[in-house]
């Protein structure tokens, strides 16, 4: 089945900018997409169409991947020889996946694996490979695959954690730093990490010189006010373990 434009969804042809591969890709009118619910880690429940099958380019040819528009004409710093040592890697996650046709589920999963292969040659932020994950995160989560969505969110937060206290400059894309701070302590707070969620948190509310969003504002308050009610059943429960073992 080859790629068609829809009321959905237009197509665009793309130049590779490794292997200078001319191929198809699938976009989605943004304006046109309906969301039903925004959750607290900021992904979002569609209608029909999920946005998120198509963020990420992929070249057919080369499996370079990242996301659409300027960041995938961005090589970075990929050193051609590096990345053609390790084209057999990319031929196995895609396992012979076709980008060549429209998406589905399967091949916009491929899609972010591969851009966090591509992530790390391009020695891009730790933060951007933390943005790949959460994508898949949410994409199994429409699914209602919750134990694959834990594990994604666990990626997501390790490594934005990392980019928090390594990078200078972490790439968060469009968030802010209070936009950030919070999206760090929901994900803590979604692993059961509560001590660090209400520490981000507090500092969502409290650090007046981030100068927040209102919405992050209003979203931290209502996490950390969900965490006092949690704190101490989960407490108890660890301590009655703790008795019982001993």
């Amino acid at each position: 089945m080859a790629m068609q434009q829809t009321d959905l969804i237009w197509l665009k042809t793309i130049e590779c900018p490794l292997c200078y591969e001319e191929f198809q890709t699938e976009n989605v009118w943004q304006k046109k997409v309906t969301v039903l619910e925004e959750y607290p880690d900021l992904g979002k429940k569609y209608q029909g169409t999920n946005p998120l099958f198509y963020s990420v380019w992929v070249c057919p040819n080369c499996y370079y991947a990242d996301f659409r528009g300027d960041d995938f004409g961005n090589t970075g710093k990929i050193v051609d020889e590096e990345f053609e040592d390790d084209f057999e890697i990319f031929e196995m996650v895609s396992q012979k996946a076709d980008f060549r046709k429209p998406r589905n589920f399967n091949l916009a999963i491929t899609s972010y694996r591969l851009a966090i292969l591509c992530a790390k040659h391009k020695k891009s932020s730790l933060a951007r490979v933390g943005t790949f994950n959460l994508r898949l995160a949410w994409l199994y989560r429409s699914l209602k695959k919750a134990e694959l969505e834990k594990k994604y969110i666990r990626y997501t937060l390790d490594n934005y954690m990392n980019a928090f206290t390594q990078e200078d400059e972490p790439d968060f894309g469009s968030l802010s730093q209070g936009g950030t701070t919070y999206l760090i302590a929901e994900l803590n707070r979604q692993v059961g990490n509560f001590k660090d969620a209400v520490n981000f948190f507090q500092k969502v509310v409290n650090d007046k010189e981030m100068g927040t969003e209102p919405k992050y504002v209003r979203l931290a308050r209502f996490g950390w006010e969900s965490l006092k009610d949690n704190a101490t059943p989960n407490t108890e429960e660890t301590d009655k373990g703790n008795a019982e073992s001993q």
